[in-house]
């Protein structure tokens, strides 16, 4: 509805439409006759007799045939946006007004939201182009010129894949591009851009069509995000879980971890330390840390799961070569990936533990005598190898059980280490039978070793408060070049012929060295008798 109202050449209102009422909260017998000034805004008031006068000797008045915005003011004090049109209507040598209004208050409220969207998209710090449905740039905000140096002079009229740098690799990178111009649904993609300085980044792009009531197009909304340091940051979680994957020595991993973030952090100098009993360890660092000027330091604490601290990590970079918050991220995440390197190396050291070394004694097992004598012989050493089996033990099983019966072999075992020479090797190869290799390869070496180790049980093993008397019988092989299999057959072979006749006793096998031991062997077997 248009409010119409009308006034003489007195400034006195003579006509008031309905609608005129409804704007302005007056009736009409308010109105009529009184001056026009009742209607004007209270600031404006004041140079409003002037400006009529004005106009009516003959001065043009600024709104006088125009269409324009005026904020009115109602009988209440609140006030609207109007669209409000001026005539000038002469007769009869009297100069006569008429003013047409009509409420404006939902389009202006739209132009104002307009006016704040417009503001708050060309201060958004993420780039923005407005293209037309045949994707031509018809708007940019500020981001967009700053990250990649185009105005919108510059880029009106132009398509995003010919104004922008596009490099050749990826291969695809420019047809990637140009698939997602052309969709008709909301979509993104990544993209290797080159700024107007010649500047490589990555960039995600998103595309928003937007449609009228009648689902044609109008235009299309494209933001971009330079994702440069993201895809810095993937790369380098890719590359070491890869490296992880291959397993590779614990100390090539750390230096892997180095040089990733090397590779991420210009002019960076990277040391990880593992901490062992609480005290830090080298670990691995990067190569030219010396070159690394002005540096700043950056230390994070390699935890594992559940919080206790593992490691290190140091990383110096050059003032001002990186963001604080980037450094932060990587240094994040780096902490996180070499939380995961330590944590892969206590599963192989375990798993290593559980292939090479017994569980119950912690002694080297089967496995790692077997690479043990392997070394030695290759190495052409001669070792002498005493196989022990512990008698008896069935006496603790049958009268306390299992455990008991583990217990008494522990007790044999520390026995054992406290005779243990520097140079002598023991592992158990199973239940009751212990392998002990010496590099003292004299006769008379190898029978006091052998009545060394009987003497270890000569005590009985106290048990629950009960004493146990053990014994040993030790099969002993000895013969220069022989491989391993032979060492702990021919062993074997002369501790399960001692056990057989008694137990209690050692045994050697090796031929020639048997001639030589049998004098002192039948006089121990004497002796043993006679006790």
């Amino acid at each position: 509805m248009m409010g119409a109202v009308l006034i003489n050449e007195n400034d006195e209102v003579m006509f008031f439409n309905p609608a005129a009422e409804k704007l302005w909260g007056y009736k009409r017998e308010e109105v009529i006759g009184n001056n026009i000034d009742m209607l004007i805004p209270r600031d404006l008031r004041p140079a409003h007799p002037e400006y009529i006068r004005h106009n009516r000797e003959g001065g043009k008045a600024r709104v006088e045939g125009m269409s324009r915005e005026l904020q009115l003011e109602k009988k209440d004090g609140s006030k609207i946006w109007t669209r409000f049109a001026l005539s000038k209507v002469s007769a009869e040598g009297k100069v006569y007004y008429l003013a047409l209004v009509r409420d404006a208050s939902v389009e202006m409220a739209q132009k104002e939201q307009t006016r704040q969207l417009i503001i708050a998209v060309d201060h958004l710090d993420r780039p923005v182009i407005v293209l037309d449905p045949e994707r031509h740039i018809v708007q940019c905000n500020r981001a967009f010129t700053e990250m990649f140096g185009y105005c919108i002079s510059e880029a009106s009229g132009m398509q995003p894949d010919t104004l922008l740098n596009i490099p050749e690799f990826p291969a695809d990178n420019r047809i990637r591009l140009q698939q997602l111009l052309w969709k008709t649904a909301r979509d993104q993609d990544e993209f290797l851009l080159l700024t107007r300085t010649g500047e490589k980044i990555w960039i995600k792009a998103s595309i928003s069509p937007v449609y009228d009531v009648l689902a044609h197009l109008q235009n299309l909304v494209m933001t971009f995000s330079d994702i440069t340091e993201e895809r810095q940051i993937r790369q380098l979680e890719g590359n070491i879980l890869a490296a992880m994957c291959s397993s590779p020595p614990f100390h090539e991993m750390g230096e892997i971890i180095c040089r990733n973030i090397e590779s991420v952090l210009n002019e960076s100098h990277v040391s990880l330390f593992a901490l062992r009993n609480g005290m830090p360890i080298h670990w691995a660092s990067s190569s030219h840390g010396a070159e690394v000027q002005n540096a700043q330091s950056w230390s994070a604490t390699i935890r594992q799961r559940d919080g206790a601290p593992a490691g290190i990590l140091q990383i110096k970079t050059s003032s001002g070569a990186e963001t604080s918050a980037f450094i932060e991220r990587v240094a994040d995440i780096s902490q996180h990936m070499a939380a995961l390197a330590l944590e892969q190396e206590k599963s192989r050291q375990h798993i290593e533990q559980l292939i090479q070394f017994d569980p119950m004694t912690g002694l080297p097992n089967r496995n790692n005598l077997h690479n043990y004598l392997d070394d030695l012989v290759d190495k052409a050493v001669s070792p002498v190898v005493y196989l022990i089996g512990v008698d008896h033990i069935q006496d603790v099983i049958d009268s306390l059980g299992y455990a008991w019966a583990d217990q008494a072999l522990l007790e044999v075992v520390n026995r054992f280490r406290e005779k243990l020479k520097p140079d002598q090797y023991l592992c158990r190869i199973e239940g009751t039978q212990f392998v002990l290799v010496s590099l003292e390869n004299d006769v008379s070496n190898i029978t006091q070793i052998a009545d060394e180790l009987r003497n270890v049980v000569s005590k009985p093993i106290m048990i629950d408060d009960k004493p146990f008397p053990l014994t040993l019988s030790i099969g002993i092989s000895y013969d220069v070049g022989k491989n391993r299999d032979y060492l702990l057959s021919t062993a074997h072979n002369a501790m399960d012929y001692i056990r057989k006749n008694g137990g209690n006793g050692w045994q050697f096998f090796s031929p020639a060295m048997k001639r030589n031991g049998k004098r002192a062997f039948g006089f121990r077997r004497s002796a043993e008798r006679s006790d």
